[in-house]
């Protein structure tokens, strides 16, 4: 199940993902990907945080699934953004 809800503390919008197993979101791969497809990788920390432009937005990518999109206010735009990002990674969210 994907869950996205305001975030006061970082001014934006957190999309979590809640499924029966574990999920590890390889950073480095999902930098090469978005880079592929022409979005912005800004910083890569592997094993510990990306961070890239998606539409106008920075998005905050930690390999636990979590997912920060600062400065937006839409939870349903960012459920999309995020599903870039999942899809990107192959981790599948049912709707």
């Amino acid at each position: 199940m994907l869950v996205a809800r305001p975030c006061t503390s970082m001014g934006g919008i957190l999309v979590q993902l809640y499924l029966w197993e574990d999920v590890k979101i390889d950073l480095k791969k999902v930098a090469q990907k978005l880079k592929e497809r022409g979005y912005q990788v800004k910083t890569l920390i592997p094993g510990i945080m990306l961070i890239a432009v998606i539409d106008g937005f920075n998005v905050s990518v930690y390999p636990s699934g979590k997912i920060i999109i600062k400065d937006l206010k839409d939870t349903k735009e960012g459920e999309r953004i995020a599903r870039i990002i999942y899809e990107l990674a192959g981790v599948r969210v049912e709707d």
